[in-house]
């Protein structure tokens, strides 16, 4: 009768043992899916913010970067998409062409066409421009289509100063 009674302490042991690594696996499982809705609120907070900043004066800017959230130019970069779009626009007379054009412009960066996104998801990946008001867009002709549209820049280009040169003394 004892081999009998180890055996079932060891079987009981084993059950017990077997619950709590369910319940710590639901535990686990039910912390990952929270975990993962607070990164998806904090993603949608930079998305917020990002958009907002213009509004914000220097303290909230301060309390901002406090939380973590580095909105200088050179951190809040574009994708490539984004960014060749900016260039296209910033190289164009006047600053500004349609869309079509830009779209256009954007495939023709590319040796193979096939290379390049297609017109649909280039507007999704330059909707950052216009989010963040970098680009404005003024609807064309045609209200179901986007390609009249006249995209351009938002404010002007700055010149860069050059330095004038001192005229030697005259005698």
């Amino acid at each position: 009768m004892n081999n009998a009674s180890i055996v079932d302490v060891l079987i009981e042991n084993i059950k017990t043992d077997q619950g709590l690594l369910e319940t710590t696996e639901t535990k686990i499982s039910e912390a990952k899916e929270e975990k993962r809705a607070i990164a998806d609120r904090l993603k949608d907070y930079r998305r917020d913010v990002s958009v907002l900043l213009k509004y914000a004066d220097d303290q909230h800017r301060k309390q901002i970067e406090e939380l973590g959230f580095n909105f200088s130019e050179s951190e809040q970069g574009l994708n490539p998409v984004a960014q060749t779009a900016l260039d296209l626009i910033l190289a164009a007379k006047g600053n500004q062409m349609t869309n079509e054009k830009l779209y256009n412009a954007y495939a023709n960066t590319f040796k193979k066409k096939e290379d390049a996104f297609n017109y649909t998801e280039f507007n999704i990946k330059t909707r950052s421009l216009f989010n963040t008001q970098r680009l404005l867009r003024k609807k064309g002709k045609d209200p179901k289509s986007s390609r009249d549209d006249v995209i351009s820049l938002n404010g002007r280009v700055m010149k860069k100063e050059v330095p004038a040169i001192e005229e030697s003394k005259s005698k």
